[in-house]
């Protein structure tokens, strides 16, 4: 019989999660839609009460002892948007343990590789959107960026913003339905569906112009689309103003 644990999604779930399914044929999942089987055995794991806060410190401690490292790598898989996220890591964990050594170049393991691949993907993301990420400025005068990543990785973005700007700013995950809001001292997280935000005067201007100046510059009959998708991928370019669509090219008249 497998004992599925389903967590809250919290870090400290996952790690008191760890602790409770570690003798056992155990599933770690926070995906709240989970499919058990008729054998599985159910158990919610939540990351605020005292005795989870316990299990997960013991976890950390010991894996502190034998790699530091690894507490990172698991942070950042847990914000990863696979379903089998908390598994990867578990089981990534597992085998920490099991030769009381980092175990990160181990990747001909199949559980390494799958954690190794989750890890990156997060590190690769965060990077493009430190670029592809668009700041408008509002009528308050806060800036605000709007974006749908594939995994949760505002946590991650919004320390850079900070050292960058240092202006305050909103930083809206639409496919998650939250943002981070910076105030110039502290980030608050909150609850936002959807936004409707009021642009000032000058930003209207700033994103005419821009549009503009790309339909101005646009080459059509060299339009590249594959090169632009491997360059920007489309679905970062709905939040920013300078992809306007290119027509595409006039055909040649055709001679008889």
């Amino acid at each position: 019989m497998r004992t599925v644990l389903v967590t809250d999604g919290s870090e400290t779930a996952f790690y008191a999660a760890v602790f409770s399914g570690w003798n056992k044929n155990a599933y770690l999942t926070s995906k709240q839609n989970f499919q058990p089987a008729l054998t599985d055995e159910l158990a919610d794991v939540s990351g605020i009460d005292a005795q989870s806060e316990t299990k997960a410190a013991r976890v950390k401690a010991a894996l502190q002892k034998i790699d530091a490292r690894a507490l990172h790598e698991i942070g950042r898989i847990l914000l990863s948007g696979n379903d089998e996220k908390e598994q990867t890591a578990f089981l990534y964990l597992k085998e920490i343990f099991r030769c009381k050594a980092p175990a990160r170049d181990k990747t001909y393991l199949p559980v390494v590789a799958a954690a190794t691949d989750l890890y990156r993907q997060i590190g690769k993301e965060v990077e493009r959107l430190k670029g592809f990420l668009r700041f408008k400025e509002t009528a308050a005068g806060v800036y605000y960026a709007a974006c749908a990543p594939d995994n949760d990785i505002l946590p991650l973005l919004a320390p850079h913003f900070i050292r960058r700007m240092q202006l305050p700013f909103i930083l809206h995950d639409i496919s998650r339905g939250y943002a981070l809001c910076y105030n110039g001292e502290r980030t608050v997280k909150l609850r936002a569906a959807r936004a409707e935000i009021p642009l000032s005067e000058r930003e209207e201007k700033i994103s005419a112009l821009w549009k503009q100046y790309f339909n101005t510059v646009a080459i059509r009959a060299r339009a590249n689309a594959k090169l632009q998708d491997t360059l920007m991928p489309r679905r970062y370019r709905k939040f920013m103003d300078e992809t306007v669509p290119t027509p595409p090219a006039d055909k040649p008249d055709r001679k008889e």
